[in-house]
This record gives C-alpha cells, sequence and structure tokens, in this order.
C-alpha cells in the first residue's frame, strides 16, 4: 500500500480498561489531546474534572494550582489507573552512565 492508512481515533466515551476489562469513561485531556481513562462513578477525592461538551465528546483535566475546582458542568472522577488492579508494567529504570574515564585524551602535535 502506498499510503499509510490513517490513524483511528482516540476512543471517547464508555468503554473497558483493556487490563482489568472494568468499565471506564475515555476522555481527551486538554493539556495534550491524549486519551486517557476514568473511573465511571463520581469520586469526591479525584483529581480530574471531566465534562461532555456540545458534540458529545469526553474532554478531561488536571485540577490545578491556578483551577483548583471544578468548573461549570464539570464533575470530579479519579483516574482508573490509579484504581485498576491490574496495572501496566513499570518500565526498567535506563542504565546510569557514570562519569568515569572513557578513553584517552588525545595529546596536541607540535610541528617545528
Amino acid at each position: 500500500m502506498p499510503y499509510p492508512l490513517a490513524r483511528p481515533p482516540a476512543p471517547n466515551g464508555p468503554g473497558r480498561c483493556p487490563r482489568c476489562l472494568q468499565e471506564v469513561i475515555w476522555t481527551t485531556t486538554t493539556a495534550n489531546r491524549v486519551a486517557q481513562a476514568v473511573d465511571p462513578d463520581r469520586d469526591p477525592r479525584g483529581n480530574i474534572a471531566v465534562r461532555q461538551d456540545h458534540t458529545g465528546r469526553w474532554i478531561s483535566r488536571q485540577l490545578t494550582r491556578e483551577r483548583p475546582t471544578p468548573e461549570a458542568g464539570e464533575h470530579l472522577h479519579m483516574p482508573h489507573i490509579a484504581t485498576c488492579p491490574a496495572p501496566a508494567p513499570r518500565r526498567a529504570p535506563a542504565p546510569r552512565i557514570t562519569r568515569g574515564r572513557r578513553g584517552v585524551r588525545p595529546t596536541r602535535r607540535w610541528q617545528p
């Protein structure tokens, strides 16, 4: 095929977690338009404000110091990654690079 296939749209709306198969709401973050799963039940301890726009898409934002409370039409939810019983495995840390000597510094050759 000469052209790459178009990327499918990010999941949005009610769905299931691919790891634990619990029901979640797939939202799009306002900061960088990435898909994020949140628990479907409202939670006053949550730190994600979720709303549905006029087209029916679910949009979420992180509570910040500048905007610490939910605004009009937003409800608090808990991110699903915080409550998932089968979270993704953590990546191994990158190997550390020591600052030891790695070679010999070249010397200048003076030509007469």
